[in-house]
């Protein structure tokens, strides 16, 4: 078996690092209904199955999706914990598995929070020296919904004001 050198090794876990990357700004993005972000972090042949509510294909029809998904809340966050990034032998495709922690709240009940606790299951692909998801899979583990009280970090005016 051949051991990597010490810059094989350290190229590996640069891009490593760089393919975790890509779920946080996906995260990031979907926290703040960045539609343009969100296809930028997608191949645009990519497909995406977001458990039993959609089955998409084209990173602006993903993206599109998920902000017309989201319209509706005041305040969302992804939590992401990526828990493996397998990359393949030649450092151009990785196998990455994240679990979600998403805390939502919609306008219209601003009283209470929908937490969804899933999982990713991603393939990216280095395209131009960039990741890109080329597949996203979420399939959701549980959902509850909670009382709570809006902090200083939600705003209390519609969504659409947030982002002018």
């Amino acid at each position: 078996m051949n051991e990597a050198t010490p810059d094989q090794a350290l190229s590996r876990a640069v891009q490593t690092q760089r393919a975790r990357e890509v779920l946080g700004r996906y995260a990031i993005a979907c926290d703040e209904s960045d539609e343009g972000a969100l296809a930028a972090l997608f191949h645009p042949e990519a497909t995406a199955v977001y458990d039993k509510d959609a089955d998409l294909t084209g990173n602006t029809e993903i993206a599109a999706w998920v902000i017309s998904a989201t319209a509706h809340l005041v305040w969302q966050q992804h939590a992401l914990g990526v828990m493996t990034v397998d990359l393949d032998v030649d450092g151009a495709h990785a196998k990455v598995v994240a679990y979600l922690t998403s805390h939502q709240v919609a306008s219209e009940t601003p009283d209470t929070a929908m937490m969804m606790n899933s999982r990713y299951d991603a393939d990216l692909e280095l395209v131009s020296g960039a990741w890109l998801i080329r597949r996203l899979h979420l399939i959701v583990g549980t959902v509850e919904h909670r009382a709570i009280q809006l902090g200083t970090l939600v705003p209390t005016a519609a969504k659409e004001t947030q982002h002018a």
